[in-house]
């Protein structure tokens, strides 16, 4: 019983404590000074510096992929025989099956 009588102290004391008639104000006040700030428009040359780096990087992609293409004949016709390297040629006997 003693922690029930404990419990109902607690909420008593609770159901007297006055809110802030001022703390709504003071949050809508805070709210719309945060929205305040992050509405600041971007400066155009930051968009451009944007779009120009965001292009630069499409442009060295194709690049890149274009160097490896025109390489394919090259790379197509290196043909190695590696079953010497990893020692498949135990897998690949006869006599072992």
């Amino acid at each position: 019983m003693k922690i029930e009588d404990y419990i109902n102290d607690v909420i008593d004391k609770e159901k007297q404590v006055q809110p802030n008639p001022f703390l709504s104000t003071r949050i809508m006040a805070r709210l719309e000074s945060e929205t305040a700030r992050e509405a600041k428009r971007i400066p155009a040359w930051q968009k451009l510096a944007v779009a120009a780096s965001l292009g630069l990087v499409v442009m060295m992609g194709v690049g890149i992929g274009n160097t490896r293409y025109s390489n394919s004949n090259t790379s197509s016709s290196l043909n190695i025989n590696d079953s010497q390297i990893e020692g498949l040629n135990y897998y690949i006997a006869m006599d072992y099956e």
